[in-house]
């Protein structure tokens, strides 16, 4: 049965040749099993559905993410910003324990300076640390699933199908549709190709041939390597935060240490990573002294040197084909897998609603692309300016001493904090961090600091520990959100709505308040979402939610849901699935109470 109403929300006239719709019975090509492609195939298949269309999928990816080394690998550092957390969470799409190699609950900024921590706003995991496939090459215990192949097995679930072999030629028919082949299997004909490859893979050298608009992206090496510690000793150096570096060493942007289950990875970002440069890195005092102490630097377990998009596509898009991800637009230096996520469900949404052609991705899907890369040109703005910073000692040191002066205020308060801590998570775009640098009192509260830095004598900042916490269950670490114990409150009447939670472990009970006693009004369980109403409505909350068990639940906040709402009506669609629900629930019972007071009053 199709669901007319968001049908009717997507639909806008338009002039395409209606040969270029999906109708029942359409086949599509997915090049690349990795997010995009999963992503890409997950919500076509869902819109589709929704939209009472039968369609097939059919994903190429010859790689194994069930294998440890290369033959599994999508060489990426692997996190999963608190955005994209969020987001999938509010999609219904949570990552669970079995793939998030570590929960991040901060980051240190090192200076050679000295260091600062910045803390995740409300003291909740929302960033994952996470392997794209097994692990590493020297992996010998399979503790873990990979993310890639985690979200292809979601996408498996709504209906496509893997064919684990690498695309080698691509054609047109006479009617202009797409014709793939392998090396094993015989040529095959689709309604449209989603290409997600990404910028590392061959296969986008196969377009060349067809006459098509698109040009690849502009890329620049980076350089990946991992380092087995060990579970215990990863928790004693590390911990569940980011190490980031600002150091002034040429062409780096910046360095990091992500913690994970047993390894730690190192990053680099910058321009054309060599050698050199890696040496320069790894023998700065800033980084050693955040490594275990006789760690030898070159027994490492795995490396790579992917390159990675700096500059998008053009026209990333034609009849019947469509570049996404990597091979599309992508954020600058971060958040590439939240980037895959919110351009792979606009191409989808595309193609179920308003068709396959150059004309619809060009007015549907391609805004999208330009808004990305618009947000870019601001962020080499601002990382034009970050360089500056690096080469002057005092502006490090002026940079430091106002986040170091921030910690304890009230979070809005925290200016340079949350600048940084967008910078490096990837949970605000480069408009949004700009910004927050032009408002008047973090300007003058930059200017007296980097006066201070100029004038002042006193010795560096120096980083303030972290309270000590007890050791968490087994396999806790892993686990994103915040973990409330029973009897806890998650919201509390009459309180102001501010986010909506989503439950990953655990009951609550749901209590009212009437005439000064509490009533007992139901119970909710994982996957469930509460507080969704004050969100909208702008209204206190009308009911306390306690914690029956242990529970672990994700904070959404009001501000990101907004704008995802603004940007992708469709990501209402679950709440207004669970409202509906909920409705006749309430329905059904006022109808139960109706029945037993006829019953009493006969």
């Amino acid at each position: 049965m199709k669901d007319t109403s968001l049908v009717e929300t997507f639909q806008k006239p338009h002039t395409a040749d209606d040969t270029m719709k999906l109708r029942d019975g359409a086949r599509v090509a997915v090049i690349g099993g990795g997010p995009a492609g999963s992503f890409f195939s997950y919500f076509l298949l869902d819109m589709a559905a929704r939209a009472g269309v039968q369609i097939s999928v059919e994903i190429y990816e010859p790689r194994d993410f069930q294998k440890a080394g290369p033959p599994g690998c999508n060489m990426c550092a692997g996190i999963v910003s608190e955005t994209l957390v969020q987001n999938l969470a509010a999609e219904g799409l949570n990552l669970p324990g079995s793939v998030v190699q570590r929960g991040i609950d901060s980051y240190i900024l090192h200076t050679d300076v000295g260091s600062a921590r910045i803390d995740t706003p409300l003291a909740e995991k929302r960033i994952g640390a996470v392997y794209r496939g097994a692990g590493p090459r020297d992996l010998t215990e399979f503790k873990f699933s990979g993310l890639d192949g985690h979200l292809q097995r979601l996408a498996m679930e709504k209906g496509a199908h893997v064919i684990p072999d690498r695309v080698s030629e691509i054609t047109l028919s006479e009617g202009g549709f797409p014709v793939l082949k392998t090396r094993s299997t015989e040529a095959q004909t689709y309604d449209l190709v989603a290409v997600t490859a990404g910028v590392n893979s061959p296969a986008l050298k196969l377009f060349e041939p067809l006459g098509l608009k698109y040009k690849p992206p502009e890329t620049t090496k980076t350089y990946i390597r991992e380092y087995y510690l060990g579970a215990e000793t990863v928790a004693q150096v590390l911990g569940n935060a980011i190490q980031v570096f600002l150091l002034d060493i040429p062409r780096l942007e910046f360095g990091m240490l992500i913690p994970k289950e047993d390894y730690m990875t190192v990053c680099l970002l910058g321009e054309d990573i060599d050698k050199d440069l890696i040496q320069a890195f790894l023998a700065a005092p800033e980084v050693k002294k955040c490594m275990p102490p006789g760690l030898n630097l070159e027994q490492f377990s795995c490396n790579c040197a992917p390159r990675i998009n700096t500059i998008g596509a053009q026209h990333p898009y034609g009849d019947r084909f469509v570049f996404i991800g990597d091979c599309g637009s992508t954020r600058l230096f971060k958040d590439g897998i939240g980037s895959a996520y919110r351009t792979s469900k606009i191409a989808a949404s595309t193609a179920v609603f308003q068709g396959v052609s150059a004309q619809a991705f060009e007015q549907h899907y391609l805004p999208v692309c330009q808004t990305v890369e618009y947000d870019n040109d601001i962020g080499r703005l601002i990382f034009m300016v970050v360089s500056q910073i690096q080469k002057r000692k005092f502006a490090r040191k002026a940079v430091l001493r106002m986040i170091l002066s921030e910690q304890g205020k009230p979070g809005k308060l925290r200016r340079m904090s949350t600048v940084q801590w967008d910078m490096y998570t990837g949970s605000g775009s480069y408009k949004e961090i700009l910004m927050r640098t032009l408002h008047p009192s973090f300007i003058l509260r930059l200017g007296w600091d980097i006066l201070a830095s100029l004038f002042s004598r006193k010795p560096a900042p120096e980083l303030t520990p972290a309270p000590e916490t007890p050791p968490a269950p087994d396999g806790a670490t892993a686990k994103l959100g915040k973990r409330y114990q029973p009897g806890e409150i998650l919201i509390r009447q009459g309180e102001l709505g501010e986010s909506m939670f989503v439950i990953q472990e655990g009951q609550v009970a749901i209590m009212q308040e009437r005439d000064g006693e509490e009533v007992f009004v139901g119970v909710r369980s994982a996957g469930e979402i509460l507080g969704e109403m004050a969100i909208f409505d702008k209204e206190v909350h009308n009911a306390t939610v306690r914690a029956l068990s242990e529970v672990v639940a994700i904070t959404v906040d009001k501000e990101n849901f907004n704008r995802r709402i603004h940007e992708d009506p469709s990501m209402a669609y679950r709440l207004f699935q669970l409202m509906s629900r909920r409705t006749r629930e309430l329905s059904q019972q006022v109808t139960v109470l109706n029945q037993e007071i006829d019953r009493l009053t006969q």
